[in-house]
Order: C-alpha cells, then sequence, then structure tokens
C-alpha cells in the first residue's frame, strides 16, 4: 500500500514542518542526484558532440559569477530531465528549445545568460556545455576557497600529500591540463559520485579502466600523472589540476 505509506511518511515528517525545508531537499535532490543519472539517456537519446573551444572560450567571458553559473546549470537541469525522456533534434538550437518546445519565458531575458552560447549551442551540445558549466562553477568555488565538489561524500575529499601535489604540478607538463579537467571532473560526477566506488583504488587505473567503457581517448602523456593518487584523493587531485589550469592560463605580464 505505496499511498498509504506515503501518507504516514507526510503525516510524521513533512506536515507542520517549514515549507522551506521541503523545498530545499526537493532541490538538492533535482540538482545533485537526479541530473546525473540522465546523462546516459542523454547520450541515447541524442547524438552528442563537444563544444569547439573557441566557442566555449567566448561564451565563458559572460560566466563570471556563481550566481550566473548556477543559473545557467538550473537551466540545463531543465533541458536534460526532458531531452533524456524525449530526445529532440540534435541540431536545434537550445535557446528555440528551451522557447518554443519547452515554454521557457523568463520576461525576455537569456536563459542561458549569454549571447554567444544562445547562437551556438546546439542540442547536440548539451552534455558539453553542462560540463563546461559545471567544471566553471567548480574553478569559481576553488577560487572562493570552497570545495568544489560539495555533494561529493567525505571519504572523497581527502587532501594529496605535499609530494603527491608536486609530482601532480609536474605531470601536467605531459598533457592538455584542460582537456584532463573535463575528463576527470564528468567522471568525478558521473561516475564516483554515483557508483560509490571503493576509495582505496587507484585514481589513474580507475579513470583509465572508464574510459575505456566510456570510448574516451584520454589525452597522451597523461600516464605520467602519479599512481599514488587514491580515488579518496580525486576532488583534490582535481583542485591541484585548476590551480595550475589558471596559471598556465594567467596572462604574462611585463616586469
Amino acid at each position: 500500500d505505496f499511498e498509504g505509506v506515503e501518507q504516514q511518511f507526510m503525516e510524521q515528517f513533512i506536515q507542520n514542518k517549514p515549507l522551506i525545508l521541503v523545498e530545499y531537499i526537493r532541490f538538492e535532490y533535482t540538482r545533485e542526484v537526479y541530473k546525473v543519472s540522465m546523462l546516459e539517456q542523454v547520450r541515447h537519446k541524442i547524438e552528442q558532440v563537444e563544444l569547439k573551444d573557441i566557442a566555449w572560450k567566448s561564451i565563458q567571458k559572460d560566466f563570471n559569477s556563481l550566481e550566473v553559473v548556477s543559473g545557467v546549470l538550473q537551466v540545463l537541469d531543465v533541458v536534460i530531465r526532458f531531452l533524456s525522456s524525449a530526445g529532440g533534434d540534435p541540431d536545434q538550437k537550445m535557446s528555440s528549445y528551451l522557447r518554443d518546445v519547452l515554454k521557457y519565458n523568463l520576461d525576455g531575458d537569456i536563459p542561458l545568460q549569454s549571447r554567444k552560447a544562445e547562437s551556438v549551442v546546439r542540442l547536440k551540445h548539451t552534455l558539453s556545455f553542462w560540463n563546461h558549466v559545471s567544471i566553471k562553477k567548480s574553478h569559481i568555488l576553488c577560487l572562493q576557497g570552497q570545495i568544489p565538489f560539495p555533494s561529493l561524500k567525505d571519504k572523497y575529499q581527502q587532501e594529496v600529500s605535499s609530494l603527491e601535489r608536486k609530482q601532480i604540478e609536474k605531470s601536467c607538463n605531459n598533457y592538455p591540463v584542460e582537456k584532463m579537467l573535463l575528463y576527470l571532473h564528468e567522471f568525478i560526477l558521473s561516475f564516483v559520485q554515483e557508483s560509490d566506488v571503493e576509495e582505496k583504488y587507484g585514481l589513474k587505473e580507475t579513470i583509465e579502466e572508464y574510459a575505456q567503457d566510456m570510448d574516451w581517448k584520454l589525452p597522451d602523456g597523461f600516464h605520467h600523472f602519479p599512481d599514488s593518487v587514491k580515488l579518496s584523493q580525486c576532488a583534490s587531485a582535481w583542485s591541484v589540476l585548476s590551480q595550475q589550469h589558471r596559471i598556465a592560463s594567467a596572462p604574462v605580464t611585463d616586469m
């Protein structure tokens, strides 16, 4: 008697409680858990391709705050939810899908917070765009001294040692860090967070096996990444790569 059990649950735990608490729990579930489980379904429904680097570099100029990035991710939550169920035309612009199919209207505002994104992002770019925006959010959290993966279990939030940090930094000379950040970020959200894998396993070994299953081509030179880093340190390792990417991307100034 599911309805009876549900009613008992509502009476015991929900009724007479502040409504904002119920709303918050529902939002957290949608934002952190529901979306991640839908990614593979989107891949099966619609052919996915990578958003061109030059397009993303132009788009991300409009994403300078945590508020803006979080707003875009909430819009992408809606898109991913519907695409995972109904699919769509890969070549349709996401902006027109939001407006014409989902009837998503913000009184003239730009849902994707970027005119460049409105013009170039298509449904076939959904997962690539989501990954880029998610990474942008994690970068901003790192810059603010916050945890880049707040929903990740504590057992995966262990810090790398000072020696491992130096080894990771040295390994960055052998592969494109920006590309590795993309792979590692999706690996953490789609596999580590969702599968609850044993934290004692090696990070490099596990992501290489996952890459084979996902038909990814990891960057050449990734074999230089230190073997000693464990899955328990995956968030910390990502933060080190993020910092190295910021250093490498910083404009050179004359002394």
